[in-house]
């Protein structure tokens, strides 16, 4: 049984689509607070945290399965950041100091990851990049109290928000133009459909 090199690489650009997007709405949800949109996060944004982070394992595995290592790692990584933030919300208080201990450790595995993707696509550093970026504000925000870290934080994580759902439809833009299946909706009336 032969595959089909552009069947495979429609599932890849699938699964890229779906972990990006899960990424870009969770960020932009949750940097909207901290950006000072708003006061804290509500139901709506808490509610995606857990579903997101099941959304991203399972890419992540999907990702693994089909040799994309950036990509599952990323997704991996995301999952357990924001599986890990939906039990923190429901926990008691704890010292600022420990809660930047937090973030930074989460910045300093994505800046591993971001060092190496320089393979990578540009859109995919800049995403790794200002994800860094957040998790670093959020730590400083922590450790000194000074507001203007969390305001920086936000906004860069609305950019990094924007950067995933770049590379999210990125594949779509690159791939979504072929048809191989009856599902597809342009394709030529009348024409067989590649098998």
């Amino acid at each position: 049984m032969t595959i089909r090199i552009d069947s495979v690489e429609n599932r890849c650009v699938t699964t890229s689509t779906i972990g990006y997007m899960c990424l870009a709405l969770t960020l932009w949800m949750a940097s909207m607070t901290t950006a000072g949109w708003y006061e804290h996060m509500y139901a709506h944004g808490t509610a995606l945290l857990l579903p997101m982070a099941a959304g991203l394992a399972l890419m992540g595995i999907l990702a693994h399965l089909r040799a994309r290592s950036l990509d599952a790692v990323v997704f991996f990584g995301g999952a357990l950041l924001l599986w890990s933030a939906h039990a923190a919300g429901m926990s008691a208080g704890e010292p600022a100091s420990y809660t930047g201990w937090y973030w930074a450790v989460w910045a300093a595995f994505f800046g591993y990851v971001w060092l190496g993707s320089f393979h990578a696509s540009l859109p995919r550093q800049l995403f790794l990049l200002g994800l860094t970026l957040l998790l670093l504000a959020g730590a400083l925000h922590q450790w000194t109290g000074l507001a203007v870290f969390r305001a920086i934080g936000g906004y860069i994580g609305l950019i990094t928000a924007l950067l995933a759902g770049l590379v999210s439809a990125s594949g779509f833009i690159a791939y979504g133009k072929e048809t191989h299946s009856p599902n597809d909706d342009h394709h030529p009336a009348g024409q067989p459909h590649a098998a």
